[in-house]
């Protein structure tokens, strides 16, 4: 890229789902809806647990990390989901990445966005075509809204975090790999036609 090259004309990261979503939407009416949010920050936070680093952490990010699976933590500046030991993924709210301002803490980050694009399920069956590939149970009881884990959505590995219902059912954002992006958007599009529609015309 040029150096002189302006930010104001730098061409936009090409969606992850382009090849496979050109307008980065699917509707199956009464179903499952697919939307491609776009580019958004992602922070990938590394670091051994100590006093010292939550207090740096919470710092930053209004809140300390959490430290057990399952369950995100909130503030107005982030959601942090746990990946695994020493391991998060930082939901900025911002536009921007949360990754120099951590850096500048004395933590370990590295933005991410690009490579681990996110698309959001949504609809009344989206459980429903959720769990005809995966071995998590998506009872509400078992996955209530504000959880995330990893799993395995057919032949692939997929973040899956439950956000709020929205006005027509579930709401789910599945994080993947950028490389897997246009087979994951196939395949629950696919799934999502083995279940009756309110209006078969919808195209595809």
């Amino acid at each position: 890229m040029p150096d002189d090259l302006t930010k104001a004309e730098r061409p936009t990261p090409r969606s992850a789902f382009a090849e496979v979503a050109p307008r980065g939407l699917f509707e199956r009416p009464g179903v499952v809806r697919l939307c491609d949010p776009g580019h958004r920050p992602k922070t990938l936070l590394r670091g051994r647990i100590t006093s010292a680093w939550s207090a740096a952490a919470a710092g930053v990010l209004g809140v300390v990390p959490p430290e057990q699976p399952g369950v995100p933590a909130h503030s107005p500046v982030a959601d942090i989901l746990w990946l695994g030991p020493d391991e998060w993924l930082v939901l900025g709210t911002g536009p921007g990445s949360l990754a120099p301002i951590l850096l500048r803490a004395g933590l370990a980050a590295a933005e991410v966005g690009d490579g681990l694009p996110d698309l959001e399920l949504s609809g009344p069956r989206s459980r429903d075509v959720l769990a005809g590939g995966t071995a998590l149970d998506l009872h509400p009881s078992a996955f209530p809204a504000g959880r995330a884990t990893r799993t395995r959505l057919g032949r692939i590995g997929v973040l899956l975090q439950r956000v709020e219902d929205g006005g027509d059912g579930p709401v789910f954002h599945l994080h993947v790999e950028r490389p897997w992006a246009g087979y994951l958007w196939s395949w629950l599009a696919d799934a999502a036609l083995d279940h009756p529609s309110n209006n078969e015309s919808f195209p595809r």
